[in-house]
């Protein structure tokens, strides 16, 4: 059962990628059964947990029970001076990575109270990977396409996949590929086209892996998926050998399959990716932390680095401009401007 009931988000500013971070936390922990509210400083009403989104305006609150900030960007030496006046201020400093969480450690702040969070992903949809057959198919399977039909009746990993057979004499194989619930393309242009074989190049370029199983000598459609610039996953054979940059091959159907699991291994990898970093699990460690004071996962709090983050970040750290050198003083005047709000609200 989670001991606090209310969270209040202060909003970043308008326009801004934090805004709909923000945004997303508060919808988030809401449907997670807090009681939300999200707005400008002056605004908050007592709730349990203060979270505020834009660290250089942030100061805490002293009736809430957790006062956290996010952190994001310290990309000069005047921020990290004005973040290091903050150290000592707030419960818990959420960041936008573990690398950044390093970061604030390796300056001083109480790694009990420093999470790194991997940004929420926003994408909601994850393209599937297509691979093209750029031949005919035979009879006598001349083109060893019986390899796929068994690899694609064998391996779940190839519903994943969807293939597009860019030639004659697809339709038993398709059919077979349905039963097996695998995704297909069949695309049979007529040598009476004009233009055809210039025409079924560009629908080539399309696809991410061409695939030839052939041992034969070679294939043009080869020559012409690379010319477009599309992932090879080829018979090593013939005048393939030629081609520099051959990204999967193979000499066996053996072989063929461990190239297809590896090839699709990163579809696997790419959609698991986004489910994980959704914006819902998201809000969900973030819940977690202000809960408990502690990661969700032992695997986060164990991250390590061979090498000093604050090292890195300050040699990559801007020169001071008189932009940036009044960036703390517009900060300490907002702040004031934020008190005096809040306190003309409670009278």
């Amino acid at each position: 059962m989670a001991k606090y009931k209310s969270v209040y988000v202060r909003e970043a500013g308008a326009n801004w990628i934090l805004k709909i971070l923000g945004d997303d936390i508060y919808n988030g922990l809401s449907r997670l059964g807090y009681e939300c509210r999200k707005g400008p400083y002056e605004d908050y009403q007592g709730e349990d947990i203060s979270f505020h989104m834009w660290w250089r305006f942030a100061q805490p609150y002293k009736d809430a029970k957790v006062n956290a900030v996010f952190v994001t960007h310290t990309d000069d030496a005047t921020k990290e001076e004005d973040l290091m006046k903050m150290k000592d201020q707030f419960d818990f400093f959420v960041t936008m990575s573990p690398e950044d969480a390093q970061f604030l450690i390796e300056l001083g702040f109480d790694k009990n109270k420093v999470f790194g969070l991997n940004l929420p992903v926003r994408n909601n949809y994850v393209r599937p990977m297509t691979m093209g057959i750029f031949s005919a198919c035979y009879a006598d399977h001349r083109k060893n396409d019986h390899w796929l039909q068994e690899y694609c009746s064998t391996h779940n990993l190839a519903k994943l996949v969807n293939f597009v057979f860019i030639g004659s004499g697809w339709g038993d194989f398709v059919s077979q590929l349905e039963k097996d619930e695998c995704s297909f393309q069949w695309i049979n242009i007529s040598r009476k086209m004009p233009h055809e074989y210039f025409y079924q190049q560009l629908l080539l370029s399309h696809v991410d892996y061409y695939i030839y199983m052939g041992m034969d000598g070679g294939a043009m459609g080869t020559y012409d998926a690379y010319a477009m610039g599309v992932k090879l996953c080829i018979a090593d054979d013939g005048y393939h050998k030629s081609i520099p940059d051959i990204d999967n091959k193979f000499s066996t159907k053996e072989e063929f399959f461990k190239e297809m699991d590896k090839i699709i291994a990163k579809q696997a990898r790419r959609l698991q990716f986004f489910e994980d970093n959704s914006v819902i699990k998201y809000v969900e460690k973030l819940a977690y932390v202000f809960e408990n004071a502690t990661y969700p996962n032992i695997q986060e709090k164990e991250t390590s680095y061979d090498y000093s983050v604050k090292d890195k970040r300050r040699s990559n750290y801007f020169s001071n401009t008189f932009e940036r050198a009044r960036q703390p003083f517009v900060a300490m005047v907002m702040k004031w401007k934020d008190r005096k709000k809040l306190n003309k609200k409670r009278k």
